[in-house]
């Protein structure tokens, strides 16, 4: 896996699961519950919908386990003002994929999610793309993501993120490079 990403803006920060986190468990389940509960957020990832607290406190433990055993990253985009997390954007390495899918080549995959009240503020563009460049940066040369091709916001994040529509994927999304 990758060194941790860090990115510290004016208003936000985007941050792995850290020791923080612990001692804001409750406020940070509620957060990931509400993020994961808006239908504007996950039109286009119903899978990531949760049903209860309790489920998001085992997510929130999971994407622990996922950290620390190295098959993904989970990191949140928490408001510097009020310490919300109101977006995420998960890593996936290309280990973890291949057990998923079968492609030609296996890049390091991103998923985001970001609140609806806060979309179309180039908050989403502006941290992928720093996270690109970041990961660039450690040697990472594929960095890849799937859209459906509908979800125009997600698909003008990867594009202003350097990635580009390479082939479809499945039935449903297109599958991005860079």
């Amino acid at each position: 896996m990758t060194p941790p990403i860090l990115i510290d803006t004016e208003d936000l920060l985007l941050h792995p699961f850290r020791a923080e986190e612990m001692k804001r468990f409750k406020s940070l389940s509620r957060d990931v519950y509400q993020l994961f509960n808006q239908s504007a957020a996950i039109t286009f990832l119903p899978h990531k919908k949760l049903a209860d607290l309790q489920q998001t406190e085992a997510l929130l433990q999971t994407i622990l386990f996922q950290q620390y055993n190295g098959t993904s990253q989970w990191y949140f985009i928490t408001q510097k003002s009020d310490m919300r997390t109101i977006g995420m954007i998960e890593l996936i390495t290309p280990a973890t994929a291949k057990k998923h899918y079968q492609l030609e080549q296996y890049p390091y995959f991103l998923e985001f999610c970001l609140c609806a009240k806060h979309a179309g503020k180039g908050i989403m563009s502006g941290l992928v793309s720093k996270m690109v460049g970041q990961l660039q940066q450690f040697g990472i040369k594929k960095i890849g993501a799937v859209a459906h091709p509908q979800n125009r916001a997600a698909i003008r994040v990867l594009e202003k993120s350097g990635l580009s529509r390479k082939t479809s994927f499945d039935a449903f999304q297109h599958l991005y490079l860079n």
